[in-house]
């Protein structure tokens, strides 16, 4: 089992270095660290080539010493050239301490090679030449690191590592020798094992280390694979080397108990790699230890682009779920600015109605928009926040469920946050993390934008479509007009004519009938042009519900403020709009019903209500019909684009509507217009 196990490890050491060989040789660049490190190995994979020759037909080992002292001698340059960019062996040698240790060793291969000829010294001397070996090895490798400056080290620690371990192995391999005078087979076939545990770390190195120029590529998924295939390869070992214990013992119970020892144990494998927190443990481990960046970002924007390329839902769920993916968060929401508040537009896995939302987004998205500065809440509650702008403590204390606050903005982006949970891919959020969340959002921000700028181009284009059927509404109306015309001509010679007042009333039927076909296709919303006047609100109200009281239920104006408001903006379109609401209003309200108009004053705004206890609304339907233009429940008696038109006066008088509404409960609609900002 031993010697398997040996001439394994031994084979398996030979393939790693020629794999590491071949893979250096699809690197263009030349470099002189490029070249010992494919020197070394070629001479590893011979070492590990006469290790396995020598065991397998119990030769001398010899030529293994020999191998193994050109192996070492490799490894001392190629840790001497990780901290230099000289192209030359000499400049090398120039340090005291790589020469001597390169003189010593030489030394040693000089004597090996004159043993095969002349056997002078005893197989003694070699084992302590080669025990001084991995002692000088062990004090080079750390005077090497403890001479590289503090901000470099983290690129050759790898290769002193693996190194260090290889060394020291071979030390206590060659001191027990020494003193014996034997060499402990155990030891001797552990060796290939040392070796090719060593490589992974060698690659490292050579991947962190510029100058080498080798820049050998190594997959995070390619050592987050590996090293589960490790685990479960050294798991896998060890409850073998239970269940031959046990099954060593002899007793008459010890199948039984292997067979149920066995299949535990695959029960135990299976769970943890099935396991969820224990792939992320392991990846983030990778990720801290192994690589200078916790991201992989070509491979992170693939996935972004593919995520948004691919979309689920609303583009808003779209956009959410991009933002989350790539710190492992369970739940977020997004919101945009509307006017001056922040809108819902998407959640996942958390309620849109939750606390921890309202909270956020009344208290500190807008001050992170504005700073676009990415809010840690858990840092916030701490006072430990070294935000541009006051957070309030307190508040903040109650959040449970989110975690950071990420702005949506760019130069000419959507305005936004995201709210996210506690990231699961790292340990804690850093410089790198929040780089990232930056340049996630203001991708984001322009994703949205092109969105939102391509519904309002279909919008534009229903326009357009209205503008072609209006030029054949004045086209009807000018034949209208050019018979009307010629009957007033007519009427000065013609008017005492029997036969004419026949075709006048004929004529004069026929254009009331064009016209009322065009009165109803147009809906009273034909384009004019504006001109502002100050108006009083409240007179205009009173005016409003006289005239919609020609149908029941009449409107009943509520009056509850004490102070006039006028407003400066066109008396005709802004009496339109209020005129169009009530309507509404009227039309899904039996008569039996109400609807009452009222005026009052909250904060900074002017509120007018509008309220009845009619068919009522859904929130589908408020969400995505109620404004939407040319979208109408009337059927052709409407053209769908009154309400339409009275949300975009309000904002352009700087202000914004809120309708509350639920099935067979009625509805009430709200406006708020400023009271400090001129239209």
């Amino acid at each position: 089992m031993d010697t398997l196990l040996g001439n394994i490890g031994y084979l398996s050491a030979a393939t790693g270095f020629l794999f590491i060989f071949l893979l250096l040789l699809t690197t263009k660049e030349k470099s002189m660290p490029k070249r010992l490190l494919q020197l070394t190995c070629l001479l590893g994979a011979a070492w590990a080539i006469t290790s396995f020759i020598q065991y397998r037909y119990q030769l001398s080992i010899l030529p293994v010493l020999l191998t193994e002292s050109l192996l070492t001698l490799g490894w001392c340059l190629l840790v001497s050239s990780s901290l230099t960019n000289t192209g030359q062996v000499k400049d090398i040698l120039r340090e005291k301490a790589p020469r001597w240790l390169c003189l010593f060793i030489a030394a040693t291969i000089v004597l090996e090679l004159a043993r095969f000829i002349w056997p002078v010294f005893g197989q003694r001397t070699f084992l302590f030449l080669h025990l001084c070996q991995a002692i000088i090895g062990l004090w080079f490798v750390e005077l090497r690191f403890r001479r590289t400056r503090k901000d470099e080290r983290w690129a050759i620690k790898p290769i002193c590592l693996g190194l260090g371990v290889y060394f020291a192995y071979h030390f206590a391999l060659y001191a027990d020798a020494f003193l014996t005078n034997i060499l402990a087979s155990g030891f001797w076939l552990g060796r290939g094992w040392i070796a090719l545990m060593s490589l992974p770390f060698i690659l490292l190195t050579a991947r962190r280390i510029k100058h080498w120029q080798s820049r050998v590529y190594v997959s995070r998924d390619i050592i987050y694979h590996s090293t589960l295939l490790l685990v479960a390869a050294g798991y896998l070992l060890v409850m073998a080397l239970a269940g031959f214990y046990i099954k060593s013992m002899g007793e008459s119970w010890s199948d039984t108990v292997q067979i149920l020892f066995f299949a535990l144990s695959a029960l135990v494998l299976a769970s943890l790699f099935l396991s969820d927190t224990f792939r992320k443990n392991i990846m983030v481990f990778i990720t801290k230890h192994f690589f200078a960046n916790k991201y992989e970002y070509r491979e992170e924007w693939m996935r972004f682009a593919t995520a948004l390329e691919h979309p689920e839902g609303t583009q808003y769920d779209t956009a959410l779920r991009a933002m989350l993916h790539p710190f492992g968060c369970h739940s977020g929401v997004l919101a945009t600015r509307n006017g001056p508040n922040m809108k819902v537009r998407a959640c996942h896995n958390i309620d849109s109605q939750h606390r921890d939302i309202q909270l956020l987004l009344s208290s500190a998205a807008l001050p992170a928009i504005e700073h676009q500065w990415i809010v840690d809440i858990d840092a916030a509650r701490q006072d430990k926040e070294p935000a541009p702008f006051r957070l309030d403590a307190t508040a903040l204390s109650t959040v449970a469920e989110l975690f950071y606050i990420v702005p949506l903005s760019s130069s000419s982006g959507t305005l936004g946050v995201c709210l996210l949970s506690r990231p699961t891919s790292t340990e804690k959020v850093n410089w790198e993390d929040r780089d990232l969340m930056k340049a996630i959002s203001r991708q984001l921000s322009v994703y949205l934008t092109v969105f939102e700028t391509n519904q309002k181009l279909a919008e534009s284009q229903q326009f357009d479509t209205f503008n072609r059927m209006s030029a054949f509404l004045v086209h009807d109306l000018k034949n209208v007009l050019a018979q009307l015309q010629l009957l007033s001509k007519n009427a000065t010679k013609h008017r005492d004519n029997p036969d004419f007042i026949s075709d006048a009333f004929d004529t004069v039927d026929s254009a009331a009938h064009r016209l009322t076909k065009v009165l109803n296709q147009l809906n009273n919303k034909r384009v004019e042009s504006q001109s502002e006047e100050e108006i009083d609100i409240e007179d205009l109200i009173r005016q409003v519900c006289d005239t919609r009281a020609v149908r029941a239920p009449e409107p009943q104006f509520i009056e509850q403020t004490s102070l006039p408001f006028t407003l400066k903006t066109d008396r005709e379109r802004f009496s339109n709009i209020l005129s169009h609401l009530v309507q509404n209003a009227q039309e899904s309200t039996s008569e039996n019903g109400f609807v009452h108009v009222s005026t009052t004053r909250k904060d900074h705004y002017y509120l007018i209500t509008i309220s009845d206890n009619g068919s009522g609304m859904s929130s589908d339907f408020i969400e995505h019909r109620l404004f939407k233009p040319f979208d109408t429940t009337k059927g052709n008696a409407g053209m769908g684009i009154g309400a339409y038109d009275a949300k975009n006066l309000i904002e352009q008088l700087g202000g914004y509507i809120d309708v509350e509404s639920e099935p067979d409960k009625g509805t009430t609609l709200y406006i708020h217009l400023p009271v400090s900002v001129p239209a």
